[in-house]
C-alpha cells in the first residue's frame, strides 16, 4: 500500500472508531441517567440528547464521505487506489472535518454548563463514564493532532 493509501486509510479507521466510541458513551450514559433520579436530569439528558443527535450527524456524513470519496465503488467497497483520487478523498475529508470541529466546540461549549452528575451514578468497571465521555469527545476534538503524526 503506498504512503498516500496508508494514510487515508488510516485517517478513515481512527475517525470512524473516534466517532463511534464517542456515541457509545453517549448512549450509555443517555442509559444511565435516564433511570436514576438525579439534579437538573431534564437538562442533563436535553444536553447528552442533542449532543448524540449532533455526533450521529457526523457519522451520517462520514459515511457519505466514504461512500462518495474514500470508496471506488459501492458495490466492491474498495478503497481508491489513485493520487489523485486519494488527495480528493483527504481533502474532503478535511473540509468535513473543520465543519465537524464547530459542532464539536458548541458541544464543548454546552457541557461546560450542565453540571456533571454524581460519579456514582456514572460509574462503570473503568472508571466514571462522564469523564470517560468528555476525554473520548476531546480525542475526537484533537483528530487534526493524529492527522499531524502520519507520514
Amino acid at each position: 500500500m503506498s504512503a498516500p493509501a496508508e494514510k487515508l486509510w488510516r485517517v478513515n479507521s481512527e475517525y470512524q472508531k473516534r466517532l463511534a466510541q464517542v456515541t457509545t458513551y453517549l448512549n450509555l450514559l443517555e442509559q444511565m441517567i435516564g433511570t436514576q433520579p438525579i439534579a437538573d436530569q431534564e437538562r442533563t439528558l436535553a444536553a447528552l440528547r442533542y449532543a448524540l443527535d449532533q455526533v450521529e450527524g457526523m457519522m451520517d456524513e462520514h459515511r457519505t464521505w466514504r461512500y462518495t470519496y474514500y470508496y471506488e465503488s459501492l458495490e466492491t467497497r474498495r478503497m481508491v487506489q489513485s493520487i489523485n483520487a486519494i488527495n480528493r478523498a483527504l481533502g474532503r475529508f478535511t473540509r468535513m472535518r473543520i465543519q465537524h470541529d464547530r459542532r464539536l466546540d458548541d458541544l464543548y461549549n454546552l457541557f461546560q454548563h450542565v453540571k456533571p452528575p454524581d460519579p456514582t451514578i456514572t460509574r462503570v468497571p473503568n472508571g466514571d463514564l462522564w469523564t470517560m465521555t468528555q476525554f473520548a469527545m476531546n480525542n475526537l476534538n484533537s483528530f487534526d493532532d493524529f492527522v499531524q503524526t502520519l507520514p
